[in-house]
């Protein structure tokens, strides 16, 4: 799991939330064999769940941590150029304060204002821009914090090979909040999405991390003009705005 904030606080929410999403998916599924134990018993298969749970998230975490550290240096520099930047040309450049960014902001998959890892390179779709995730297991991206609190995010989303969208299947967080996203509208393939969150108050310039997770695709095409990527749901623009 990379972390794309300043301080590392994105990727510990991050497994949090993938904890909490592991562990409901796990209840759901263990509630009918849960149902027919004993007290005793029941108390220890819920101990066992939630332990698997957390067990699984670690693992997922780890997972994303092996594929970080395999980066080149020029791929760590894209994402995160600060740390190779001299002390004193940082020094240099810092200036004043910063300000909280009012919003909204709006990306572009395409433009360079773009910043995430697990993704594939941004191509051109008949709906205009996209960015598949599904390089990695989890796919995520950098957004302005503007000042924490109440925010609201708006995706553009399209599933791969013709398939429908189906939210139930894939978890997306926002600084590790897991986001209750509703469908806007509906455009060809392409579904607009939206989904409001509370963080803390944050100081200004903060960074906060999108992130993607769920089911993944390939093509069932044959023949030579077959995708042979595994692909993640698709992203084609992005908006977060203060919510109310």
């Amino acid at each position: 799991m990379l972390d794309l904030s300043p301080d590392r606080r994105a990727a510990a929410l991050i497994e949090a939330g993938l904890h909490q999403a592991e562990a409901a998916r796990m209840r759901t599924l263990a509630a009918p064999f849960l149902d027919r134990l004993d007290p005793d018993a029941r108390l220890f298969g819920e101990h066992l769940v939630e332990e698997l749970a957390r067990l699984s998230a670690q693992v997922e975490a780890l997972s994303q941590l092996r594929q970080a550290d395999a980066l080149s240096r020029a791929e760590r520099m894209r994402i995160d150029p600060l740390p190779f930047i001299p002390a004193a040309r940082r020094d240099a450049a810092s200036g004043p304060e910063a300000a909280t960014e009012g919003g909204p902001v709006a990306f572009d998959v395409a433009s360079e204002d773009f910043i995430g890892f697990g993704w594939f390179p941004a191509e051109m779709t008949d709906a205009g821009a996209l960015r598949w995730s599904g390089a990695a297991r989890c796919a995520t991206t950098q957004l302005p914090a503007l000042g924490g609190g109440a925010l609201r995010i708006t995706l553009a989303l399209r599933a791969p090979f013709g398939a429908a969208i189906d939210l139930a299947e894939h978890d997306i967080f926002l600084d590790g909040l897991k986001l209750d996203l509703s469908v806007l509208s509906q455009d060809g393939p392409v579904s607009t999405c939206q989904a409001d969150a509370v963080l803390p108050e944050l100081p200004a310039g903060s960074r906060i991390s999108l992130l993607l997770h769920g089911a993944r695709f390939t093509d069932p095409a044959t023949g030579p003009l077959r995708d042979s990527r595994t692909l993640g749901l698709g992203l084609g623009w992005l908006r977060i705005e203060r919510a109310g």
